[in-house]
């Protein structure tokens, strides 16, 4: 009982933390742009970004604290690699980072285990954006007979949140969410030669 009280209060202190850092990401905003005029085109961007971010904090924390996932099912290869690019834009804008998502060589079908992954993906890429060089972020799709495997590149190192070693419920809410997805869908995540690599066994 007293594990589960530990838990719930560090889930609590992740959830404020990240929020705390929503707005103020918004009040920054709000405090550099010029009172007398409307956002410029740019700093609506950031601040539509950090929003969706913030949004996406609030949801997570809700599966993280109720230990539930999102509704699933598989997705053709197209329309499942352009959910994810439009996910991943708000960090793309806050980041700077400008994403390419193409389809690799596989031999197994083009469908994709849906918004599950896709989530999965987008707190991977939030952890390891710090660590991506150049502005500018690969993500390589192969579908393969028997599982599923992107490669995130170029990335200099493993992210901290992401390594298997990391402490059970430590980190910040897109941390969490990443290892708690990572186990409900058997992710290996291995890091090698500048790629973070991903692989999804098929159902």
């Amino acid at each position: 009982m007293r594990s589960m009280e530990k838990e719930s209060e560090l889930l609590i202190r992740s959830a404020l933390h990240d929020l705390a850092n929503v707005l103020a990401g918004v009040r920054g905003i709000l405090e550099l742009a010029d009172p007398s005029r409307p956002l410029s085109p740019r700093d609506r961007a950031r601040l539509d970004a950090v929003v969706e971010e913030g949004l996406a904090t609030l949801v997570r924390t809700r599966h993280l604290a109720m230990g539930t996932l999102p509704e699933d099912g598989e997705q053709e290869g197209p329309d499942w690699r352009g959910q994810l690019a439009d996910e991943l834009q708000p960090l793309g804008t806050l980041f700077r980072c400008a994403f390419t998502i193409t389809l690799g060589a596989g031999a197994g079908p083009d469908r994709w285990p849906g918004t599950r992954l896709r989530s999965y993906v987008r707190a991977a890429v939030r952890q390891a954006l710090p660590y991506c060089r150049g502005g500018a972020m690969t993500i390589l799709c192969e579908p393969e007979p028997r599982e599923w495997r992107l490669r995130l590149a170029p990335i200099d190192i493993l992210p901290e949140g992401l390594a298997a070693q990391a402490i059970e419920g430590s980190g910040d809410i897109g941390a969490r969410w990443a290892q708690h997805l990572g186990r409900a869908q058997d992710i290996g995540l291995s890091w090698q030669d500048g790629e973070l690599r991903i692989r999804v066994p098929r159902g």
